[in-house]
């Protein structure tokens, strides 16, 4: 463990911080009949474009580098995080017919570099190099797709973190790259035909690759013949009556049956439409309804396997003949008492995840649903991967935990002999680690699952400093995996604990609709418990305790520090949503209103307004010292919200406590940062930790 002293005398001085100057509009909307003051509504302005917020942006940085630079340990935390990352890590490989894939990193390269060969022990041809998209890392790969057989390649590169992404493509064969430039594109990736001469792909045709601010919506799906201009594609489906549909195309290996995920907004629930391999076949919708969730796992000639939640909250498998006059559904793999997490179709085989108590495991089915074997787990954590082609006889999944670096392990699918394949050597020992998963009652009686790793020897007397996780929406589940970042937190004295709230998918469709609109109140509510716990428990104390989460995890900070001030001992909410009743005004906010709700709605409106962040900040309050974190062009949360949030914080504080924002400059929600970028952030946010929570003080 890291034991620091010098830092007794720095840290009992008072912050005495002068905020910059942010000038309050007299901005007052009339909503309802409510009206809602915003006097921070310049800073939702495009900061390329709007000099003062640009400004702004400037002044502010400037205070949180001078406070920052101010702790005398943040070169050492720095350095220490930089030996932690500095070890090789390797994604799974994968093949295209004969042609193999794997992405590394040596371990302090700011992308990995995808790696090309023609089998699975000689993959050593660098094929993509993101380290060469620009010099200071911030052109980043967003997306690469080899063609079924592994002729050709499509990549897309993103710049400064925007979920635009321009794509370029290449034949394999030849090394020789194709003229074509792909634009338009956010969040997809290409979905080749079985004979490789092209493939579908989701457009915004009326957007533009720069809108950073704008709603983008209107959603076409499009076919691209490769090696042919973008300006002469083939417009596949497009439906104007609703503007807030996303399409998901996928084509099944064996058959090319066109399969369409059609979801409105960011919901889980989506309908499907199919269209025939023949020449003149027509889409059809298989499922028109948006009352479930409904997912492609593949196909073999005219019949389809899906994974659905439709009456099976924890997830089912079934499967549909598309050769019948009426196609009939069958289920093949029954609901059980685990989350069913993802499944894919190889070898002849259904391979499957599950979750319990949000750590995976893994089964092998027969297409009719037979389990074959379980999978033996490494330990507590999460197991993905089991994919592959039908013909496949060996799959590969990854493995990791809080206190297990990544491993990769190959599946025999014929005898479930599962062997390493690789394993990650890390420059940090984890072995002291323990990860313990306890169970909090929140406040409706149900019991979230909350992991806690801490050094073996760390005593329960109320001292520790705790860094408390969480996300809770969207259907995402927060599971157990390894982290240099955390790794270094617990070497400096910390415990690193992750709250499994509801709005997730951690226990199933159920988990998660009990934690969206009206119910929103009850992720706060599980996040606020686990932290109650853990002072209950004597891990820790309020001024000791640490709360974290970005993007909606943002949100869910920023609710609860503006409920429970007296709770914390300091707060990081990062690139997130905090303006509850605008956040449909921007990019594509307005698809979360499938999890918030739409403040258009007068029932809605009252109860964000009763969460929203920033309209709940008030004078006279005593907040936790707080760093907000963000990027300056941010496309998914507008950094509007970060901004106004921050303002309103500084405006309001009673304390000495800190509030500062940290802006990120080219930076986006996070996706495709560059590893040095990453060490920065990570290590100016432990030293404001080691600040807040008095580390370097005796006890």
């Amino acid at each position: 463990m890291i034991t620091l002293t010098l830092l007794c005398v720095a840290l009992q001085q008072t912050t005495g911080i002068t905020y910059p100057e942010t000038p309050q509009g007299n901005v007052v909307d009339t909503i309802h009949g409510i009206e809602v003051a915003d006097p921070y509504r310049w800073l939702e302005d495009d900061v390329r474009e709007n000099q003062e917020v640009r400004t702004w942006v400037t002044e502010e940085n400037e205070v949180t580098r001078s406070y920052l630079d101010a702790i005398e340990v943040l070169p050492f935390i720095k350095n220490e995080l930089t030996k932690a990352w500095n070890y090789a890590k390797h994604g799974s490989p994968f093949h295209r017919g004969a042609r193999w894939f794997q992405s590394r990193n040596t371990g302090l390269q700011n992308h990995s570099v995808i790696y090309t060969g023609d089998s699975k022990n000689n993959i050593n041809t660098v094929l993509l190099d993101p380290n060469t998209f620009s010099e200071d890392g911030t052109k980043a790969l967003s997306t690469y797709s080899p063609s079924p057989e592994g002729k050709f390649l499509v990549w897309g590169i993103s710049d400064a973190g925007s979920d635009w992404s321009t794509w370029y493509a290449k034949d394999l064969r030849t090394g020789k790259e194709f003229p074509e430039v792909m634009k338009d594109i956010k969040n997809a990736s290409p979905s080749w035909l079985p004979n490789e001469s092209g493939y579908y792909y989701s457009r915004y045709p009326n957007s533009t690759n720069d809108a950073h601010i704008n709603i983008t919506d209107g959603a076409e799906l499009w076919f691209h013949r490769i090696g042919t201009p973008q300006s002469i594609d083939k417009q596949v489906y497009a439906d104007p009556a609703h503007p807030d549909r996303f399409y998901g195309a996928s084509v099944t290996k064996n058959g090319g049956w066109l399969v369409v995920s059609v979801k409105e907004g960011t919901s889980s629930n989506n309908g499907v439409m199919v269209k025939g391999p023949r020449e003149g076949s027509e889409f059809q919708w298989l499922i028109h309804t948006f009352d479930a969730s409904v997912d492609l796992i593949g196909g073999i000639g005219d019949m389809l396997w899906f994974k659905t939640d439709r009456n099976a909250p924890n997830g089912k498998i079934v499967r549909v003949n598309l050769s019948e006059e009426t196609p009939t559904w069958e289920t093949v793999i029954p609901e059980q008492k685990e989350i069913l997490r993802g499944a894919d179709i190889a070898g002849g085989v259904l391979t499957t995840t599950w979750l319990v108590d949000a750590a995976s495991s893994a089964k092998i089915y027969s297409l009719d649903g037979e389990q074959l074997y379980e999978v033996e787990m490494p330990g507590l954590g999460t197991a993905s991967g089991f994919a592959g082609q039908n013909t496949d006889k060996i799959v590969y999944w990854s493995f990791s935990s809080y206190n297990q670096p990544p491993s990769t392990y190959s599946l025999d699918l014929a005898t479930g002999q599962t062997s390493l394949f690789w394993k990650a050597e890390v420059p940090i020992d984890v072995t002291d680690l323990v990860v313990k998963r306890e169970f909090v009652r929140s406040t409706d009686g149900k019991n979230v699952p909350l992991f806690i790793v801490s050094h073996k020897d760390t005593v329960l007397d109320g001292s520790n400093p705790v860094l408390l996780y969480g996300y809770g929406g969207f259907d995402i589940a927060i599971l157990p995996h390894f982290s240099a970042s955390r790794a270094t937190w617990m070497k400096m004295g910390g415990v690193y604990a992750v709250g499994c709230i509801r709005g997730g998918s951690e226990y199933g469709r159920d988990w998660h609709e009990a934690g969206m609109l009206m119910k929103k109140q009850q992720v706060f509510d599980d996040f606020i418990a686990c932290g109650e716990w853990l002072i209950e428990n004597k891990w820790t104390q309020p001024k000791k305790l640490a709360i974290q989460g970005g993007s909606n995890g943002g949100l869910l900070v920023g609710a609860c520090m503006t409920q429970r001030p007296d709770l914390f001992g300091a707060c990081l909410p990062a690139v997130g949503v905090l303006d509850m009743i605008r956040f449909p005004l921007f990019t594509v906010g307005w698809a979360w209103t499938s999890d918030y709700g739409d403040p258009n709605d007068k029932a809605m409106f009252k109860y964000l307004l009763e969460y929203s962040p920033y309209h709940n900040v008030q004078p006279g309050t005593c907040y936790p010292p707080t760093m907000v974190t963000t990027g300056d062009t941010d496309d998914r949360v507008v950094p509007g919200h970060s901004f106004k949030f921050a303002a309103a914080l500084q405006r309001d504080q009673s304390c000495e406590n800190p509030v500062l924002i940290r802006i990120e400059t080219r930076a986006g929600h996070g996706a495709g940062k560059p590893t040095s970028l990453r060490i920065e952030e990570a290590a100016d946010i432990y030293a404001f930790l080691w600040k807040s929570l008095g580390m370097g003080e005796t006890q």
